[in-house]
């Protein structure tokens, strides 16, 4: 199993790339002569508030600790006896296990389920003059063959407990939850288009419960995933070191 540690290297380094270079064409000037609808001013100024822009934010971050640590045990391969920095190994395993695996398949499945049934809800025409379909799929489409990388080339072990990942993610998305209504109460603006024509119904309530309960429904995914990919690792847990 020593040739994932190569592919493990070149997911994050592919992914890296990626969306940092999805950052850079982002945040390039629009040319002088187009007008600028003042709708895009306000999605620009928004663009740290939404859900997506936090999960590829987190994408990099992980795949950065996922590269160190690596680099790490490719850097003590000859010491038999060698082990990730405690709280560096946690920190990578449970933000992928807790955070990014779940989130981003809310992402994608949330996004483009809305797109395909009326982009209006999700993805207003105007944003076309702002982002192009490269930079939409980067961050819609392409975080998710990113977490299937990790899975399939991560050796992992079923956790006895969920609880304490199920914390982080329950934390992660309650803190979310905060910013996207603080920025209601704030701008009078609802950062999904869809929520101002669902609040002051149940169907609001309805909506964020469902998404919960998805965002925890794909959690417990991985690990089915897992199981099917690394489960003999539980037989031979004796036998194979995974950091």
């Amino acid at each position: 199993m020593a040739y994932h540690i190569y592919f493990r290297i070149l997911g994050y380094v592919v992914t890296m790339a990626l969306h940092i270079g999805n950052i850079v064409v982002m945040a390039q000037p629009r040319a002088k002569h187009i007008p600028i609808d003042p709708r895009v001013k306000v999605y620009a100024e928004l663009q740290a508030r939404f859900f997506t822009c936090w999960t590829f934010f987190l994408q990099i971050v992980f795949a950065f600790s996922g590269l160190v640590c690596d680099i790490l045990i490719l850097k003590n391969s000859g010491n038999e006896n060698y082990k990730l920095p405690k709280y560096l190994r946690g920190f990578r395993n449970t933000m992928f296990a807790a955070i990014l695996w779940p989130c981003t398949w809310l992402v994608s499945t949330f996004f483009w389920s809305l797109y395909l049934y009326d982009r209006s809800l999700i993805y207003p025409t105007f944003v076309d003059t702002f982002l192009t379909s490269t930079s939409n799929h980067i961050m819609h489409t392409a975080i998710v063959p990113i977490v299937l990388w990790e899975v399939v080339f991560q050796p992992r072990y079923v956790p006895k407990s969920h609880s304490r990942y199920l914390l982080h993610l329950v934390f992660h998305l309650a803190l979310y939850f905060s910013v996207f209504m603080y920025t209601y109460f704030e701008r009078s603006i609802w950062i999904y288009p869809i929520f101002e024509k669902l609040y002051g119904t149940s169907y609001f309530y309805i909506v964020i419960l469902s998404l919960l309960l998805l965002c925890i429904g794909f959690y417990y995914a991985q690990w089915y995933l897992t199981v099917k990919i690394w489960g003999r690792l539980e037989k031979e847990k004796n036998k194979i070191k995974i950091h």
